[in-house]
């Protein structure tokens, strides 16, 4: 069982203006995922770890000025190369953006081909019912020329959905990596 401490201890240091995200292991690799054979620079983060420090940042303005200080016993701190480590956890945050921004020209592009669907779709549904309405006048025809009018406004649903509230989450979830993927890391002993 790992031996983590995610407690959220927020220290906010005055002179520097800065809000530490502090994080207490025993060992280095308590850090990083277990099962991933690749060397530190190219680790996971381990899924407590990267779960603790992004709602960390989330809980402040991503104006607030942060860092990173991982707690370490002396004897494992000797182990280490620092910067290996500070490159490791900068690398995951950058791959992390990296994926985000993919996802955002997804939505874009599943934007673009579901907004021609739907006005599409739109313009038959206007169409046809405006021939149903010129064509006949009978309450079967007026039921079925609004229930085109409607079908073709549902259709929109989506398009507008993804331009207006879709991307959102993901952009702010890019910029929360980026930020931690230049953000300060030092390390003390304990």
């Amino acid at each position: 069982m790992k031996e983590i401490d995610l407690q959220p201890v927020y220290e906010y240091i005055e002179k520097e203006r800065v809000q530490l995200i502090e994080i207490k292991i025993k060992k280095i690799n308590q850090l990083f995922n277990s099962f991933d054979p690749s060397p530190f620079l190219e680790k996971d983060l381990d899924d407590d770890a990267f779960e603790y420090i992004v709602s960390s940042v989330e809980e402040h303005s991503l104006k607030t000025k942060q860092k990173i200080v991982i707690h370490l016993p002396k004897k494992e701190l000797k182990k280490i190369s620092e910067q290996e480590i500070r490159n490791a956890i900068h690398h995951h945050f950058n791959y992390r953006k990296k994926l985000a921004e993919k996802n955002i020209r997804h939505k874009i592009r599943e934007g673009q081909l579901s907004f021609i669907i739907g006005i599409t779709f739109l313009t038959s549904c206007l169409i046809i019912s405006r021939l149903i309405s010129k064509n006949y006048d009978t309450l079967l025809s007026n039921i079925l020329v609004e229930g085109l009018i409607i079908s073709g406004w549902v259709a929109m649903w989506k398009p507008i959905s993804n331009v207006l509230y879709d991307w959102w989450p993901i952009s702010k979830q890019k910029k929360i990596y980026e930020k931690i993927s230049n953000m300060e890391i030092t390390f003390k002993e304990y």
